[in-house]
């Protein structure tokens, strides 16, 4: 179908014509069919498709005939990363007219500025807290796409992204879900009473095999082989030699940090100089954005190399630093874990998957699912640039393990909407937010869900329901009345901070009386909020501060002797992550951090976001419940957690461009307001280290909007 009969399908001809300017004149098969089946109707869509094969068209199509309607679209995704990386390709709709906008965070914020926004782009659960919130323009919402509707079989997100659903059933939204391939797509549909788009093209004909070592072969499914030289007692790194010397462009999935930095090292050794095609000065300015020194040193060590590696320990910089690298072909090998697999479009000619990984629960090696290798297999092949992809096993055991993989679809999507976590938090923002006022209420949101279908309905889980308003009622978030249920004023705070629940009985329970920084990040590192997004510090790190955790106050507190062995290792681990934080907050250099704990940059943000949150909305908790001196202090240790400063910077760090290392260069300079700043003559501020021109022009300018009169 040629895009300029999409008119007769109502699509105005001037985004008609965009679609022609970003090179799209014919839709392929998967968004046709999307078409022919009700895409610019009022019915629910339900698209599964492979990787990379134009699903987000199809929903961007459904949300512009929406807004052409009157509407406002919305599109969720599950990662900040995926939001901002599909905010930047809808901001071509404004030359159109059509507003677009964001929100990933600031949970219990309304969002009102998004009022006069067209289109909103979110995460899953920023869109899930506005639906507690209810600001006014949640009214105008028209169309939802659900972007990765697979995410439902996670447990995490997964409850998220049930609940989001069954609550846009009572706003009379459309839903537009998309999924890669799932082994149930048709019991998605129906829960949804969607029409289903079940297609199996990709842009690139993917082929797919595995490496048996004793062979010296790559065997394909397809029937053809290619020899591989038994140069190493490594199967990757014989797949690498391999695919390196046929010139082919490679990525790597494996399911271990360390391992995948070792590779990297490993080939970039075996590769040299010579394979680099020569980084851009754009990738070069990208890294050293860094703020780890380590990380920019060693990465650009190896990218000059030809290879890079990617997992979640780097910084956003230097992630951002080697996908460039690796689509300007800059990058002959990348190593990844699996979150690349799911996070980012980054396809290659080849793909090589490991099926294992470590599971520390049963301390062996174990196999992944179907559908996290189909996932990573989906990268073989870049549309334009390649006939075919493929996907190469390295590691199956036998031909037989290989080809379950190759030729069993993925595994069927199972709701976990009833898991206690998750029916204690949306149990309680069904009441605080005025969905339900009573049990059967509750019980009639629950009967939408996919979970409720799966199970047999409702009442399969009822009980579980009921104990987690027991629950509530008993953390005093929830009050029974005349046969009905209402929030607490505690309830509703909670609900719209989007903490659970536990998270705040626990840190009111075991709340210090006395406030000591290091004391109170422990508590929150303990909090279920917390230990849910916590990066992983090496045991060994850990076990060297085990004896001064069980000392610590929050084992007085809690009592050592009422705690399970999972809880102690708990409170010992969270030790760990408070060190390091209250480090962080002291200006502890953040390559120090690193070594020292054996973290990297992007654990240490992951770690920051989330205290910051936690600490920020239990402030607001403290206040409600009184503890102002409480409360001002924990805002205090929010913001030096989010930007890792000592007290007396916080008021420097409100000027952008002011991080903090320019803070305590300030500070040490006698500049500690920012009265003294505005005050401060130019040329003494640009005699500072890292303090340039344009900088402190920018300074100024800021200075001035603030009410204050610069005499530099």
């Amino acid at each position: 179908m040629r895009v300029e009969e999409l008119e007769s399908y109502g699509l105005r001809k001037e985004y008609i014509n965009l679609l022609i300017k970003r090179g799209i004149e014919v839709l392929n098969p998967v968004q046709e069919e999307a078409v022919r089946s009700g895409l610019f109707s009022s019915l629910n869509i339900v698209v599964s498709a492979p990787t990379a094969s134009g699903k987000t068209l199809v929903g961007e199509m459904g949300i512009v005939k929406a807004v052409q309607e009157g509407g406002k679209g919305v599109y969720l995704l599950p990662l900040r990363a995926l939001a901002n990386e599909k905010y930047d390709e809808f901001k071509a709709l404004e030359e159109l007219g059509i507003k677009v906008g964001i929100s990933t965070g600031d949970y219990d914020s309304p969002a009102e500025d998004l009022e006069d926004k067209d289109v909103v782009i979110a995460t899953y659960e920023r869109f899930d807290s506005l639906l507690r919130i209810k600001p006014l323009w949640l009214r105008k919402v028209s169309t939802v796409v659900v972007d990765e509707l697979h995410m439902i079989n996670d447990p995490e997100r997964g409850p998220v992204v049930e609940m989001i659903i069954a609550r846009l059933r009572s706003l009379s939204a459309r839903v537009i879900g998309l999924s890669a391939t799932i082994g149930n797509p048709r019991d998605l549909a129906e829960w949804l009473g969607a029409k289903l788009v079940d297609v199996a093209w990709r842009p690139v004909k993917l082929r797919e095999g595995y490496y048996d070592k004793r062979a010296g072969s790559i065997i394909f499914a397809d029937g053809g082989s290619e020899d591989v030289e038994d140069e190493f007692d490594d199967k990757i790194l014989n797949l690498i030699s391999q695919s390196l010397s046929k010139g082919i462009q490679v990525l790597v999935f494996v399911h271990n940090r360390r391992r995948v930095e070792e590779l990297a090292e490993t080939t970039a050794a075996l590769i040299g100089v010579s394979r680099s095609r020569g980084l851009t000065s754009e990738v070069v300015e990208r890294l050293s954005e860094s703020p780890s020194r380590m990380e920019r040193e060693k990465l650009l060590a190896l990218m000059e190399k030809g290879v890079g590696y990617h997992h979640a320990g780097l910084s956003i910089q230097a992630r951002r630093a080697v996908e460039e690298a690796f689509r300007a072909r800059a990058l002959s090998a990348v190593f990844a874990t699996p979150t690349l697999a799911a996070g980012v479009n980054l396809p290659a000619r080849r793909v090589i998957v490991s099926i294992k990984r470590y599971d520390p629960t049963s301390s062996k090696m174990v196999n992944i699912p179907v559908f996290e290798y189909k996932q990573m297999a989906g990268r073989a092949g870049r549309p334009r640039y390649d006939e075919i992809g493929e996907a190469i096993i390295a590691d199956a055991k036998s031909e037989k393990e290989a080809l379950k993989y190759i030729n069993s679809g993925p595994e069927n999507i199972v709701s976990k909407v009833s898991s206690e976590r998750s029916l204690r938090i949306h149990t309680l923002s069904l009441i605080a937010g005025g969905d339900a006022g009573d049990l059967k209420k509750v019980m009639d949101v629950y009967s939408q869900t996919l979970g409720a279908r799966q199970y047999g309905g409702i009442e399969v889980f009822s009980n579980q329901v009921e104990r987690a308003i027991r629950a509530l009622v008993e953390m005093r978030m929830v009050e029974r009345y005349e046969g009905g249920l209402r929030a607490t004023r505690l309830g509703k705070l909670t609900s719209f901070t989007y903490l659970d629940p536990l998270t705040v009985h626990y840190c009111i329970k075991y709340r210090p009386e006395d406030f000591d920084e290091r004391d109170v990040l422990h508590l929150i590192t303990t909090s279920v909020d917390y230990v849910r997004s916590r990066p992983y510090i090496p045991d060994s790190v850990v076990e060297v501060f085990e004896d001064e955790a069980l000392n610590s106050s929050l084992a007085r507190r809690v009592g050592l002797g009422r705690m399970s062995s999972v809880e102690i290792d708990n409170l010992i681990t969270g030790y760990v992550h408070a060190l390091a934080l209250r480090d962080w907050i002291n200006e502890v250099d953040e390559d120090r951090i690193a070594s020292k704990y054996e973290i990297g940059p992007g654990d240490l943000y992951t770690m920051r976001e989330t205290v910051a949150w936690i600490a920020g909305s239990l402030a607001k908790i403290e206040r409600l419940l009184g503890n102002i001196t409480f409360s001002t202090r924990l805002n205090r240790l929010s913001l030096r957690v989010q930007y890792g400063v000592k007290e007396d910077a916080l008021e420097l760090i409100r000027l952008r461009g002011i991080g903090r290392v320019r803070a305590r260069i300030l500070i040490n300079h006698g500049i500690k307001t920012l009265q003294d700043l505005a005050k401060t003559p130019r040329s003494r501020l640009l005699s500072l280290p890292g303090f340039g021109v344009r900088l402190v022009e920018s300074i100024y300018e800021e200075l001035r909007g603030m009410g204050f009169k610069v005499e530099g």
